[in-house]
C-alpha cells in the first residue's frame, strides 16, 4: 500500500505540472509500457512551453525553479520534481526528462516490476 501511495504522488505531481505549464485545451498524453518482463515505463507528455536544456540539467534539484517571468503566477517551491526523483530512486527506478522550447515536455520514469510481486 505504501508503494502505491508514493507512486500516486509521483503521477499526481507530473500530471499536475503538465496541466500547469500547458495551454488550456492542449493534449496531455499518459502512456505505460512493460519493458521485457522486468520494467514498467510510464510517460507523461505535454504540449506546453518546454524546458531549456540548461534547466533540464537541474530540474530535479531540491528548490530549483525555472527562472521565467511568464511562470511568476504559478505557485511552487521547487520540491515537486525533486521528490519525484527521490521516490523513484527509492524504488530502484529512474526518471528522465526530454523537452523542447515551445514544443512540450516528456517525463518518463521506469520501475522494476518485481516491486509489485
Amino acid at each position: 500500500m505504501q508503494i502505491a501511495k508514493k507512486l500516486s504522488q509521483v503521477l499526481y505531481n507530473l500530471i499536475g505540472n503538465a496541466i500547469k505549464y500547458s495551454a488550456n485545451g492542449s493534449l496531455i498524453t499518459i502512456e505505460y509500457t512493460i519493458v521485457g518482463n522486468a520494467s514498467l515505463r510510464i510517460t507523461i507528455e505535454d504540449q506546453g512551453k518546454g524546458i531549456s536544456e540548461a534547466d533540464q540539467q537541474r530540474i530535479f534539484e531540491r528548490y530549483y525553479r525555472i527562472k521565467d517571468s511568464s511562470n511568476s503566477s504559478i505557485a511552487g517551491f521547487g520540491i515537486g520534481l525533486y521528490l519525484c526523483k527521490e521516490i523513484i530512486k527509492l524504488h530502484n527506478g529512474i526518471i528522465e526528462v526530454k523537452s523542447s522550447i515551445d514544443k512540450g515536455t516528456i517525463f518518463t520514469f521506469t520501475l522494476p516490476i518485481d516491486l509489485y510481486r
